[in-house]
């Protein structure tokens, strides 16, 4: 696997991991994003994440597609960390990102969110367990 790609297996699509997700997950906010996660304690050390836009905010399948696309790049080329830290540890991270913003963005907004969120992400399920 490339070090900053996004194969199909780690990408979060199945309906009941999305259900649990919401139903016993955390959340956290970085604006224009809204993160879900969920650690899998005892299942195979992989990191899946899922990406949604509101179909209220963007009428357009243009535009949620795009908005999509910015965060699944921005998520691609910063992952590599998060993906190394799984790897080492015996549990599993369902992530899911949620635009939360109500106009089209602008790439380095959405880069700079993303590298935020994974940073919080990591402080809080590494380095608060420690």
């Amino acid at each position: 696997m490339k070090p900053s790609g996004l194969p199909r297996h780690a990408r979060l699509k199945s309906r009941t991991d999305i259900d649990e997700l919401f139903a016993g997950g955390q959340r956290f906010s970085v604006f224009p994003l809204l993160l879900w996660h969920r650690t899998l304690p005892g299942g195979p050390a992989t990191l899946q994440a899922g990406f949604t836009c509101s179909k209220k905010h963007f009428k357009k399948a243009v535009d949620r597609n795009r908005v999509k696309r910015l965060m699944r790049e921005a998520y691609r080329l910063q992952a590599a960390s998060l993906r190394g830290r799984v790897a080492e540890g015996d549990a599993g991270l369902h992530l899911f990102f949620v635009f939360i913003d109500k106009q089209l963005p602008e790439y380095p907004a959405i880069f700079a969110a993303m590298g935020k969120a994974l940073q919080q992400i990591k402080k809080k399920t590494y380095e608060g367990a420690r």
